[in-house]
């Protein structure tokens, strides 16, 4: 009777420590790929292109060499317009990936996307083309 009890009692301590909420355990939050309304550049597709004349600085060996590239970029915009895990999806070489990367982390804030009225997480890709113009 002695090890039933003892027995009746374990199982009820075990039940009890897996029953147990971990205190302050986060939540992840979605991230979307389908969204109502996509993230966006402030200023839109016009501010983009002014932002990226502006700062896109042509790695000097591919200007040298002629050499243009497109580098797609993937990131999270977030819920604050934030972007996060920025990298690049191609490798082409020449200094371009690095390029692509620096105008990412600093060009700010995006508006965020919207599903069901709301802002959400947004999983984006965002080709960056490097393309020389008349190069005498």
């Amino acid at each position: 009777m002695k090890r039933l009890f003892i027995f009746c009692f374990l199982m009820l301590a075990i039940d009890k420590i897996y029953a147990q909420e971990i205190p302050n355990a986060r939540v992840q939050d979605t991230i979307y790929n389908i969204v109502d309304t996509l993230p966006s550049f402030n200023g839109g597709d016009a501010g983009w292109k002014k932002y990226l004349k502006k700062n896109l600085k042509y790695p000097r060996y591919a200007w040298r060499e002629e050499l243009e590239a497109d580098v797609t970029m993937d990131f999270i915009v977030r819920k604050d317009g934030t972007l996060t895990d920025i990298h690049y999806v191609t490798i082409v070489g020449y200094g371009f990936e690095e390029e692509a990367t620096r105008l990412m982390k600093n060009c700010g804030k995006w508006n965020p996307a919207i599903k069901n009225g709301r802002k959400v997480d947004y999983h984006a890709q965002l080709p960056i083309i490097f393309k020389l113009r008349n190069h005498d």
